[in-house]
């Protein structure tokens, strides 16, 4: 009789299953950006000489609390007010106030050029330890702005995916990326450390 009993209850869960695996087949997780939630308070001020990272943020970073912020006019845009997506121009305003970015794109196109103080890291990265380290460092409850290559690159979006999923809620990517940022003729810099203006303006 107990034997049955195991039979039975092997059958079932098999079939659980089985039902489980087809179901995840026909209707699979779709999971997609969310826009940003309205957040009180004012992104934190620009920390002065932040250290420059490839690979992930130093341990000891640490975001500026929103007492410490400055307060910026009151036509400017703030990480509060902006949506998901933005542009380069409110990008920089995002970048002069102190806002963290985090550039998508692979180690080549990084070495190549990035925004000044972005620090690398991609999709490919999380789960990895240099991925850890920089999850460590930055604060969920800070705003974060990304970019890639803009246009049909969605590394950016990505990367913001993992990030709302992490518990953050003021994420910014910029829609067209660091080409729109070089073209404007915003800051950039290599890996060598050479900072420059981007282009024509």
């Amino acid at each position: 009789m107990p034997l049955v009993l195991v039979q039975r209850s092997l059958a079932i869960i098999g079939l659980g299953c089985i039902i489980g695996a087809a179901d995840s087949w026909l209707r699979p997780t779709v999971i997609t950006l969310k826009d940003n939630a309205p957040v009180a308070g004012q992104p934190p001020a620009r920390e002065p000489e932040r250290p420059h990272a490839a690979q992930s943020l130093p341990a000891e970073a640490k975001a500026v609390a929103p007492s410490e912020a400055t307060t910026p006019a009151s036509n400017t845009p703030t990480a509060a007010t902006l949506g998901l997506m933005i542009d380069s121009r409110a990008a920089k305003t995002l970048f002069d106030m102190g806002v963290i970015f985090l550039d998508a794109r692979i180690q080549p196109e990084y070495d190549a050029g990035h925004i000044p103080q972005a620090y690398l890291l991609n999709s490919t990265m999380f789960g990895t330890p240099a991925a850890d380290e920089a999850m460590k460092a930055l604060d969920a409850s800070q705003p974060v702005v990304i970019y890639c290559g803009g246009g049909d690159c969605d590394a950016s979006k990505n990367v913001a995916i993992l990030l709302q999923q992490a518990g953050f809620k003021q994420v910014h990517i910029i829609e067209k990326g660091y080409p729109e940022w070089k073209e404007l003729g915003y800051p950039i810099e290599t890996a060598a450390g050479k900072a420059s203006a981007g282009g024509a303006k």
